[in-house]
């Protein structure tokens, strides 16, 4: 299995598979305590999303004082160091016009360096490329996707955020009637699938055989789990509550791998920021969410507002929730956004499969480690054996999914048009 990615973007994943784990346990546990709210977990989840904002242009103040910093001339856009061939942009220029930048320009022998707020790196052939994945695409690619250049900016984030507010909901409902571990499982099997479905249809990636089979394998994978889950379902007498969570995952799962390839396609097309992207949406969907929580939260029969508010009102302690999660949510929400600007919605969701493993270990720890059994995930026999084996099922599509890779890249691949030719990749 062929898996090359840099320090940077191996940290990137790496943040995502644990803040995603621990998102998915911290919330469970607050069921587990009395916080049983989803639809007011959703509206921390949409506020804490919209604290990227903060990020965002906190990280450009700081970016921008940096490099004024490193500059003799406040007022140069580009700097050229004909000793050592180097080309860096200002980190407020995001398009090429904007640096003064032609096709016809000659960038011989330039060493790949791209400023950290930038989308931009000349490759060793003198050319302007985007970063994030291109494995996979074609000129039909950057045709298919070119229609974003006529959405006006503020509008850019609506997309996503229709999908965000809508799967947000779903999945911490879902949270409700099925463990953390068995949500996290299907989840992420029933994304990777479909975001492989999506990649072909709305970005027109060219998906080999192989990849096809590994997705294949994870699917099959997913059935077990699901199948294991049922069984245990039928022996405690929950079929109902397990039948309720698994259609709403699956819906969760459709509406978030539309999210995500709205994000991937207008973040590295259209050079929209990443934590700009995803305050947005979180400010988008608090907006909206909050009315519809205050005049219909009643009406879904998910959760009793009312008596959230008086659980909040006598317990100090639940209110320490309000806190803790947005907070969660932002760093959660950060990691998985940038993880889709450096790769690609289908690359993240590879790579969400082993949150499963996390979520499982740590919620069976909290059960038989901690002092309350209310808390955590039992060990079921044999249902929890059929679990292992799905997720032993969907590690091997995984693995089958990468192993080809390098080959792919050198029979897949057509020529990409680069930004200087007029085509986005």
């Amino acid at each position: 299995m062929v898996v090359h990615y840099s320090a940077r973007t191996w940290s990137i994943l790496l943040g995502m598979i644990f803040t995603g784990a621990a998102r998915s346990i911290v919330v469970k546990l607050a069921y587990q305590s009395g916080f049983m709210a989803p639809l007011t977990i959703t509206l921390l989840y949409l506020f804490g999303q919209g604290l990227s904002l903060l990020v965002y242009f906190g990280s450009r103040t700081l970016q921008d004082w940096r490099w004024r910093r490193t500059q003799h001339d406040d007022t140069t856009t580009v700097a050229a160091n004909n000793t050592t061939g180097t080309v860096e942009l200002h980190p407020y220029f995001a398009t090429v016009d904007a640096a003064i930048i032609h096709p016809n320009d000659s960038f011989a022998d330039v060493t790949p360096v791209i400023h950290p707020a930038d989308s931009f790196v000349v490759d060793d052939t003198g050319k302007l490329s985007k970063l994030g994945s291109v494995h996979g695409l074609t000129h039909e690619s950057a045709e298919r996707v070119r229609w974003i250049h006529s959405v006006p900016f503020w509008a850019k984030p609506l997309i996503p955020a229709l999908f965000n507010l809508l799967n947000s909901a779903l999945r911490w409902a879902a949270l409700v009637y099925v463990d953390a571990s068995v949500t996290e499982m299907m989840i992420s099997g029933l994304e990777l699938v479909l975001s492989v479905v999506a990649a072909r249809i709305f970005r027109h990636r060219l998906v080999s055989k192989s990849r096809w089979a590994g997705v294949f394998i994870v699917t099959m994978g997913v059935l077990i789990v699901e199948w294991a889950d049922m069984e245990e379902a039928f022996e405690v007498g929950e079929v109902r509550d397990t039948t309720v969570g698994v259609i709403l995952i699956v819906l969760q799962s459709v509406l978030s791998v539309l999210q995500d390839i709205a994000e991937e396609i207008f973040m590295q097309a259209a050079d929209f920021p990443a934590t700009m992207m995803l305050g947005m949406e979180g400010c988008y969907g608090f907006a909206v969410g909050l009315v519809i929580y205050l005049s219909l939260g009643n009406r879904f029969g998910i959760e009793d507002i009312d008596a959230t508010r008086a659980a909040l009102t006598e317990n100090a302690t639940l209110r320490w929730w309000l806190v803790g999660l947005p907070v969660l949510f932002l760093i959660t929400g950060v990691f998985n956004i940038k993880a889709t600007e450096v790769t690609s919605a289908m690359t993240r969701n590879v790579w969400k499969n082993f949150r499963t493993t996390l979520v499982w270990v740590t919620a069976l720890g909290v059960f038989y480690l901690g002092n309350n059994q209310q808390y955590g995930e039992e060990w079921h026999v044999p249902e929890s054996f059929w679990i292992l084996l799905g997720f032993g099922v969907m590690f091997v599509g995984v693995v089958v999914y990468y192993f080809y890779k390098e080959q792919e890249q050198k029979t897949l691949q057509k020529p990409l048009l680069t930004v200087a030719e007029g085509a986005l990749v």
